[in-house]
């Protein structure tokens, strides 16, 4: 179960919406959905009801915190060791389920963001972007994964990168 703004943020990502694009079919300014997507402000039954009918989910999945996207089967050893392989290496994986966790994890991992590290590199506005970037594939990651499955895909790609 996700924080409700998280809930929307990530239901606006798998919809592959803007701010501005989901904002404007809820009927609501840009960043008041901003502030709502960040925890810093409350909604009224008429806004849930707008966020979802404009994520074209029931506003009942919004306050429970339920994902966009659950794994439909648990993952084993071996599927973990493989996606964080392919992870830390850049290559991919048969299994399409895999191949998303992977994706998600080497972006997530590209700013450090699970150890709360920011890139030493490039521009500030880069930097910025990039861990944008790198918390939004986290926050994806445990939207569609346990905690438990988290915590060892980034022990696992730790491992993994110092092969």
């Amino acid at each position: 179960m996700l924080p409700f703004g998280e809930t929307v943020l990530s239901w606006r990502l798998a919809r592959g919406m803007s701010q501005a694009e989901l904002a404007k079919a809820a009927r609501m300014s840009r960043p008041n959905l901003s502030g709502v997507e960040r925890g810093n402000r409350e909604v009224t039954l008429g806004t849930l009801r707008r966020l979802a009918l404009a994520l074209d989910v029931l506003p009942g999945v919004l306050v429970n915190g339920e994902p966009p996207a659950q794994m439909n089967e648990p993952l084993g050893r071996a599927a973990l060791e493989r996606i964080a392989h392919a992870a830390a290496h850049g290559t991919s994986t048969t299994n399409e389920q895999e191949q998303r966790l992977g994706v998600l994890l080497a972006e997530a991992a590209s700013a450090r963001i699970a150890g709360g590290e920011a890139p030493t590199r490039g521009t500030t506005a880069h930097r910025r972007r990039s861990t944008r970037r790198a918390a939004r594939a986290y926050l994806m990651l445990k939207a569609t994964t346990t905690p438990a499955v988290v915590a060892s895909l980034v022990d696992r790609l730790g491992a993994s990168a110092e092969e």
